[in-house]
């Protein structure tokens, strides 16, 4: 289908008819809004509009008398100098241009007269000028000396209402050089080169954000010199100065010949019941053809490649240059008789018309064919002047480029060999010092080629130079992540510049022996932390059959007080082996993490005084003086209730084991910032001769002996359980006072 000849000349001829179509019903909708309307003119002349556009054109004409310009067309009558001047009355009524028709007027003042009645034989003088415009019978408009002679009622009743646009105030330079000053404010300078409006100086603007202020005032030297003339004579004009007469038709005449529009728009509207099903169809044909001609384009039977032809081969600049010169030559042509076309040739102007169209179709189709075909055939660019001469300049780039970069590649070889063994601080001066001295040579000698050569390398330094940047920033973060132990991924040699490639090499090295290290504490951790558990359930056993038996034993009745003295060591004695085996299976649990953790709001101040309440006999005993300070009745914290418990639990009883009898325990519970901090202080009974960091160690007391109860194993399982829960746990040791400092974020 693609390749039937049939089809693609029935789509040829069918595109033009249904572009005329829709640009045509295009044309008829929107031009039978402007051009379809006739405007009704009668009432405009009764308006105010037309005397104040009728009156400004006549005091305007009046301004002009005021100087006898040189490239007037003129005669002398007698001591009056009559100037010609060809002038319309302008209007416009609804976005549409009109001339008054008829319209001459003659003004006079002093010795001169302005008009634009043609200077003829029979129009050569100032009566023949008068009667000219009297004998019309047209509406006569006349100011006589500030008196209205006039057959138009409007004129006759409402024209004295202008009469201010004929003063003026004016003064001379020199006899061929007047200044108007018009409502005494602006200025019109008068020579015999031309009318133009002055101001004594020339200003220079700077436009902002902020608006627009004036940077600089200069003197107007033209205008200085101007005016720097003798002593000037003022003149002042009023409407009295002047005699004016002037006729004018009620009928407005286009200044534009739509002659052509009009006719074409009334043709048009035979049809306008159909334009509303012309517009989608036609478009929808339209696209479906174009859609077709792209796919079918190019390919012809017992061809399996576009079918090139002689055009096609042709540079396709030239073939468009060629085309749109020609388009727009028939086209000018087409269209240029349709500005001043009369009914008698109104079919000679659609030929011609229709002519054009055709032909510039015929010539854009074979433009658009063979665009088509070398994109489909990819020599669009290729195969064209343009994409040609990037080539060979891309080519050319190319060479230069390759050539320079193997010559500082050499040089650069070169200097590396002569300096290899001297210290890198040395080296770099030196470099330095010989790389601004080859520029300064290099831009003296060559100039502007010297410039950019410099320019070229220094280029490729600073890109060598932010190559070792990246490298070293990429070694840092991975020796950062290292230390931090979350590096994950080797570094690739391939990613850094040779300089580096030994340093990663290394860095591979030891980061493969941190991870097998890290490994295998872990997996040593694992091991220790599954032994503890084993071995504790295997005591629990044996443990819990003791503790039942020595129960049984304390019930029976033992006379011997020797026996009750030994059961109640082995009661004691099992209880504490139980405490022991507990904690050593929390404190395994909450240092390997493996802890469920229950976070809930909890108010720490409500804890604390609970906690404290539980142990006041505990101090009491001990004759501990509990002085606490809160500073909040509430902060609330995301926690475990039961773990945090048992956190405040193993603090306090190490203070009720270690701290010295009769001295004062210190709780205080106060907000710092975003945290809540728990402050815990006590004086030990013993000599505190351990840092804290051992201290926080498993089964260490800070006596260093075992004559009291306890497993050493409280403050590590609460710094682990503080830790789990996201909180900070530390100890600070200052001679006997031994303080507890715990911090959890606020909610």
């Amino acid at each position: 289908m693609r390749k039937s000849k049939i089809l693609k000349t029935i789509s040829y001829i069918l595109i033009p008819f249904l572009i005329l179509i829709i640009g045509l019903s295009i044309f008829y909708e929107f031009g039978k809004e402007v051009y379809g309307e006739e405007i009704d003119t009668s009432t405009y002349f009764k308006t105010d509009t037309f005397l104040n556009m009728y009156m400004s054109e006549l005091s305007s004409e009046a301004q002009r008398l005021i100087y006898h310009n040189d490239s007037f067309n003129s005669l002398n009558d007698g001591d009056i100098t009559i100037c010609f001047v060809e002038s319309n009355s302008f209007h416009v009524l609804k976005n549409k241009q009109y001339n008054l028709k008829d319209y001459y007027f003659l003004i006079t003042y002093n010795d001169l007269a302005i008009t634009n009645v043609e200077l003829t034989s029979k129009t050569n003088n100032l009566q023949a000028i008068k009667e000219f415009i009297n004998s019309s019978s047209n509406k006569k408009a006349n100011i006589i000396n500030g008196v209205v002679e006039s057959n138009s009622e409007i004129f006759a009743n409402k024209a004295l209402q202008y009469y201010e646009g004929f003063e003026n105030t004016y003064y001379s330079i020199d006899e061929n050089s007047y200044v108007i000053k018009n409502d005494h404010s602006t200025e019109t300078l008068i020579t015999p080169n031309g009318n133009f409006e002055y101001s004594p100086y020339d200003y220079k603007y700077e436009i902002t954000d902020e608006g627009t202020f004036i940077t600089e005032v200069e003197e107007n030297e033209f205008v200085k010199n101007a005016l720097s003339q003798p002593e000037k004579e003022w003149y002042t004009t009023n409407i009295k100065d002047f005699q004016i007469f002037s006729t004018y038709s009620e009928e407005l005449v286009e200044i534009e010949n739509l002659y052509y529009l009009k006719t074409l728009i009334k043709d048009l509207k035979l049809f306008e019941k159909y334009m509303v099903y012309a517009i989608p169809i036609a478009s929808s044909l339209l696209i479906i053809i174009f859609i077709y001609l792209i796919i079918a384009i190019g390919h012809t039977n017992g061809k399996d490649k576009i079918d090139f032809n002689d055009l096609d081969k042709i540079p396709i600049e030239i073939v468009l240059l060629v085309g749109c010169l020609l388009v727009i030559g028939v086209v000018a042509i087409a269209i240029s008789p349709l500005y001043n076309i009369k009914q008698s040739n109104y079919v000679f102007a659609n030929s011609l018309l229709l002519t054009g169209y055709f032909i510039s179709y015929i010539l854009c189709a074979v433009m658009g064919i063979t665009i088509i075909k070398r994109i489909k055939a990819k020599t669009l660019i290729k195969e064209s002047l343009t994409g040609k001469i990037c080539k060979w300049s891309f080519n050319l780039c190319k060479k230069i480029l390759n050539k320079i970069k193997n010559i500082i590649k050499r040089i650069i070889r070169t200097i590396k060999e002569l300096i290899s063994n001297w210290p890198d601080s040395i080296k770099a001066c030196i470099c330095f010092i010989i790389y601004v001295l080859l520029s300064i040579l290099l831009i003296f000698a060559l100039e502007f080629i010297g410039f950019l050569i410099i320019l070229i390398v220094s280029g490729i330094l600073l890109y060598g130079i932010l190559e070792e940047i990246n490298s070293y920033k990429k070694i840092e973060k991975h020796l950062k992540e290292m230390y931090e132990g979350t590096n994950r991924e080797k570094l690739n040699e391939k990613d850094f510049t040779k300089n580096f490639k030994e340093v990663v090499k290394y860095i591979n090295d030891i980061s493969r022996g941190y991870e097998n290290a890290i490994e295998e504490g872990i997996k040593s951790e694992r091991l220790k932390t599954e032994l503890i558990t084993n071995v504790s359930h295997d005591i629990k056993t044996p443990l819990t059959s003791i503790i039942n038996y020595v129960d049984l034993i304390k019930k029976e009745n033992i006379e011997n007080e020797k026996i009750k003295e030994y059961v109640e060591v082995l009661d004691n004695k099992s209880q504490r082996l139980k405490k022991l085996t507990e904690d050593l299976v929390d404190a395994s649990k909450a240092s390997s993490g493996n802890v469920k953790l229950n976070i809930e709001k909890i108010n720490v101040v409500e804890l604390i005084k609970q906690t404290t309440g539980e142990f006041e006999d505990n101090f009491k005993k001990k004759e501990l003086e509990i002085i606490s300070e809160f500073a909040y009745d509430e902060l609330y914290i995301n926690a475990d209730n039961r773990y945090m418990y048992r956190i405040v639990e193993n603090l306090f009883s190490n203070i009720s084991k270690y701290a010295q009898e009769k001295s004062r325990v210190y709780i205080d519970v106060k907000r710092i910032g975003s945290k809540a901090r728990i402050d815990i202080k006590n004086i030990s009974k013993e000599r505190l001769n351990i840092s804290s960091d051992e201290l926080m160690q498993r089964f260490v007391r800070g006596d260093k002996s075992r004559t009291t109860e306890g497993s050493g194993l409280g403050l590590s399982i609460s710094k682990s359980l503080t830790e789990l829960q996201k909180g900070s746990f530390e100890i600070k040791i200052d001679g006997d006072l031994f303080k507890v400092e715990l911090e959890f974020d606020i909610i």
